[in-house]
């Protein structure tokens, strides 16, 4: 850990303003992308992401340097967005014998049309719990037994969910490159 982060981390510990702003602009923007993953809409982001920052500056004494400072902050944001969706859940479960994909479904290959930003926004379009399963478990590497007890799920949901999610991507995904304006 460096110096500047030992002072920054004792500042904000502190309570002291120009820490918790320098906290703010070097780290805002990591902890806003992942409440932007994990949200429908910009709104909901923007309270997400102010409740979070609210919630680690409260919380900055119990900081336990063991861990890097930004690894601490994106565990706490990644489980204040899984709270934010357990309050938003409807508690519906689905369950899927079969998990293949459709043998007539090809993987849309990645090109000059498709965007980092038009992908985000495919996922940002997902329900909720496709999109908060497909974040943990693509994104964020959460393994399928760990997002089932987080998510209060059954591991076979947890399957379910992160099927559906890259099936209905792959579907968007497909359906945009084959649209009109994209044919030679």
């Amino acid at each position: 850990m460096s110096e500047e982060e030992k002072k920054l981390i004792e500042g904000c510990v502190a309570g002291d303003p120009s820490c918790q702003k320098r906290l703010y602009m070097e780290y805002g923007p990591m902890i806003k992308g992942i409440c932007t993953r994990y949200t429908a809409g910009t709104e909901d982001a923007e309270d997400l992401f102010h409740d979070t920052f609210l919630f680690i500056l409260v919380n900055f004494p119990h900081y336990n340097k063991i861990t890097s400072l930004g690894a601490w902050l994106r565990r706490i944001t990644i489980n204040r967005a899984i709270d934010h969706y357990r309050r938003r859940s409807r508690r519906k479960t689905a369950y899927l014998d079969d998990l293949e994909l459709d043998p007539g479904f090809e993987a849309a290959p990645l090109n000059e049309y498709l965007t980092m930003d038009k992908l985000v926004g495919f996922i940002n379009e997902l329900p909720d719990k496709y999109r908060t399963a497909f974040n943990l478990y693509v994104i964020d590497g959460m393994e399928q037994e760990k997002m089932a007890e987080v998510m209060g799920e059954t591991p076979t949901n947890i399957r379910t969910l992160v099927f559906r999610a890259r099936q209905t991507l792959q579907k968007k995904i497909n359906r945009y490159l084959n649209h009109e304006e994209f044919r030679i």
